[in-house]
């Protein structure tokens, strides 16, 4: 079974916290845009956080010319195999979640390999809104682009429900 991070939307409070402890952990370096998970903002205080769901059916693997991500069967995860990786880039606009990038430093394709098994990142979330779960299907369904998940929740969480005297309000 697949291995994945996974996210509590509404729990994310925007510390941003888990950027810094994978940057750190990855690359020995507090720097955001070297991290495997990425926080994104959308107003009105939506903190989206988007890593690589570990589809079973991986389209980033499915289109790479060099063949340079498989699956590590031994941890059900999918990698990056830097030496092959020509950072073309075509991993990237496949991935449906937007969760594998070109590193801007080494020009190879980067994304959430779970450390090995270890997640560092779900450890140091003060709000638990990361977690690590065997997932028994193909998690493909949670690869989504952050945007949609932002306005996903800001239809759920911001919707007035009609009936019982209610109207629902138009902007």
């Amino acid at each position: 079974m697949p291995r994945m991070v996974m996210v509590d939307y509404k729990a994310c409070t925007g510390c941003r916290i888990c950027e810094m402890v994978c940057s750190l952990k990855n690359e020995g370096a507090i720097a955001p845009s070297l991290s495997r998970i990425r926080v994104y903002a959308y107003p009105p205080g939506l903190d989206i956080p988007t890593v690589c769901v570990q589809c079973i059916k991986a389209a980033c693997a499915e289109v790479c010319p060099q063949k340079a991500i498989t699956r590590n069967n031994e941890l059900d995860i999918l990698t990056v195999d830097r030496e092959l990786c020509t950072g073309c880039g075509i991993c990237v606009k496949a991935c449906p979640s937007e969760a594998i990038r070109v590193h801007p430093e080494k020009g190879t394709a980067f994304k959430c390999e779970l450390c090995n098994g270890e997640a560092p990142c779900v450890e140091a979330c003060p709000a638990d809104a990361l977690s690590v779960y065997s997932v028994p299907f193909d998690t493909r369904v949670f690869a989504k682009p952050s945007e949609k998940v932002a306005d996903e929740l800001k239809e759920s969480l911001l919707a007035i429900p009609e009936g019982k005297g209610r109207t629902r309000l138009k902007c």
